[in-house]
C-alpha cells in the first residue's frame, strides 16, 4: 500500500534535517580544530570556528549558528587550555558570540527570505491556476452567447421564411416559383448557420480567418435580407451610399456579414415604431489605405451610460438584448485590422463606423442598385428592404 504523506509532513521532516546537517557539518569543522591544538597552541582559537558558524547559519538559519557558535567556544576554551595557556577571557568570548549572534541572525533573515519568496511562488503558481480556469470559463460563456447570438439570425429568417411558405400554401392556386424561392432562402439560412458553427469551430481549433477580396456592397446585401427578415424592418426605408472606389476590401465574409447584421439589426430595432425610419449604409475611401464602412439610423440615440460603454460584452439598452452582438462585432473588426466606433448622426440617431482593409488590386465597381427579383444570397435585399432604395 502506497503511504501518502501530506505536505506539511513533509516540510517538517525536511526541516528537521536541514537543521541536524546544519549542525553536523557546522560542529565537524569547529572541532577539527582540536586536532591541532598542540601544533597551534594558544594561536588562533577560533579559527575553525568562522567557517563553521558560517555554514550552519548559510543552511540551517539562527538555531544552528548559535549551537555552532557555542561549541566553537567550549573548542576554543579546550585547545588553549590544553598545553597549559590561560583560557581565553571574558572579552574575547563576548566579541566572538556576538560576530556569532550576527552571523545566526543574517543566516535566518537569508533563509526567511527564501521561505517568503516559496510561498509567493506557491501563490503565485495558485493563482495563475484560477486566473486559466476562470479564463476558460469566460471562453466558454463568450462562445456560447457568441452562439446564441449569432445564430439567432438565421433561425429567426427560417422560421419568417417557414410561416410565409405554409401562408402560400394555404391559398388555392399559390405560385409554384414563390414556394420554390422561399424554400430556396431556407436553405440558404440554414446553410449560413452551418458556416457559422464551422467558423467559431475553426476560431478555437486554429484561429484563422480566411480573408479574401470582398464586396462591402454585396456583404451589406446579404446581412441585410437576414437582419430584416422578421418584424423589425416593417417601414423602412434604405439609403444606400456607397463609393465605388471604396467597395473592394480584404475581409473575412462571414465575419464582416456578422458585424453588418448586427449593426443594422440594432438600427431596425432601434426605429421601430418611430417616424422616419431612414437607414443609411454605405462605404468611403480613407487615405491610409483602409475603407471606412457606415451605417446610420434615425432612431432616438443612446443614452451616456450606454454610450461609455458601448463595445464591452453585456452592455445593453434593449429589456431582451443579450449585450454581446456589438463586443463581438468589436473582436471581428480588429481582427481584421479595423476599428470600430460609433457617434451620434447629425440627422438624429446614431451613426456607426468601421474600417476595412482596402484592397490593392481593386478597380472601381459597379455599384448597380438591387434588383427586385434577386434573391437575398446574390446580395440584394428582401422585399422589405425594396420599398424605397436610392443610390448615392
Amino acid at each position: 500500500m502506497k503511504r501518502i504523506v501530506s505536505m506539511g509532513s513533509w516540510r517538517a521532516r525536511s526541516g528537521v534535517l536541514t537543521f541536524v546537517f546544519a549542525v553536523g557539518l557546522g560542529g565537524l569543522i569547529t572541532l577539527s580544530r582540536l586536532p591541532l591544538r598542540d601544533a597551534l597552541a594558544s594561536d588562533a582559537p577560533f579559527t575553525f570556528a568562522w567557517p563553521g558558524i558560517l555554514l550552519a547559519a548559510f543552511i540551517g538559519g539562527l538555531w544552528p549558528a548559535l549551537i555552532v557558535t557555542a561549541v566553537g567556544a567550549v573548542v576554543a576554551e579546550v585547545a588553549v587550555t590544553a598545553n597549559g595557556s590561560p583560557a581565553v577571557g571574558p572579552g574575547g568570548m563576548i566579541v566572538f558570540g556576538l560576530f556569532g549572534l550576527v552571523f545566526a541572525i543574517a543566516g535566518e533573515a537569508r533563509l526567511r527570505g527564501l521561505r517568503r519568496a516559496e510561498a509567493d511562488a506557491r501563490r503565485l503558481s495558485d493563482m495563475q491556476a484560477r486566473l486559466v480556469s476562470v479564463a476558460r470559463l469566460n471562453a466558454m460563456g463568450e462562445m456560447a452567447g457568441t452562439l446564441a447570438h449569432e445564430l439567432n439570425q438565421p433561425l429567426t429568417a427560417i422560421a419568417s421564411y417557414v410561416s410565409g411558405a405554409r401562408r402560400l400554401l394555404t391559398r388555392q392556386g399559390a405560385p409554384q416559383t414563390e414556394i420554390t424561392d422561399i424554400l430556396d432562402r431556407v436553405a440558404d439560412q440554414a446553410r449560413r448557420a452551418g458556416e457559422i458553427i464551422a467558423r467559431i469551430h475553426g476560431y478555437v481549433t486554429r484561429g484563422e480567418a480566411r480573408q479574401a477580396a470582398e464586396s462591402v456592397s454585396m456583404m451589406f446585401g446579404e446581412a441585410a435580407a437576414v437582419a430584416t427578415a422578421g418584424q423589425a424592418a416593417e417601414g423602412l426605408t434604405v439609403q444606400s451610399d456607397f463609393d465605388p472606389q471604396a467597395d473592394m476590401v480584404i475581409a473575412d465574409r462571414v465575419q464582416v456579414e456578422q458585424v453588418m447584421l448586427n449593426l443594422i439589426r440594432n438600427a431596425a430595432e432601434a426605429m421601430a415604431g418611430r417616424s422616419p425610419q431612414l437607414l443609411t449604409v454605405g462605404c468611403r475611401v480613407l487615405d491610409e489605405g483602409f475603407v471606412r464602412v457606415h451605417v446610420a439610423d434615425t432612431g432616438p440615440g443612446l443614452t451616456a451610460s450606454v454610450a461609455s460603454r458601448l463595445f464591452q460584452p453585456f452592455v445593453t439598452d434593449k429589456p431582451d438584448g443579450m449585450g454581446v452582438g456589438l463586443s463581438i462585432s468589436r473582436n471581428i473588426v480588429e481582427a481584421h485590422g479595423g476599428r470600430i466606433w460609433a457617434e451620434p448622426n447629425p440627422g438624429g440617431g446614431m451613426c456607426f463606423y468601421f474600417t476595412l482593409r482596402r484592397d490593392p488590386a481593386a478597380e472601381p465597381a459597379a455599384i448597380r442598385p438591387p434588383d427586385p427579383q434577386a434573391r437575398p444570397d446574390r446580395g440584394s435585399p428582401p422585399a422589405s428592404l425594396r420599398r424605397q432604395t436610392a443610390s448615392g
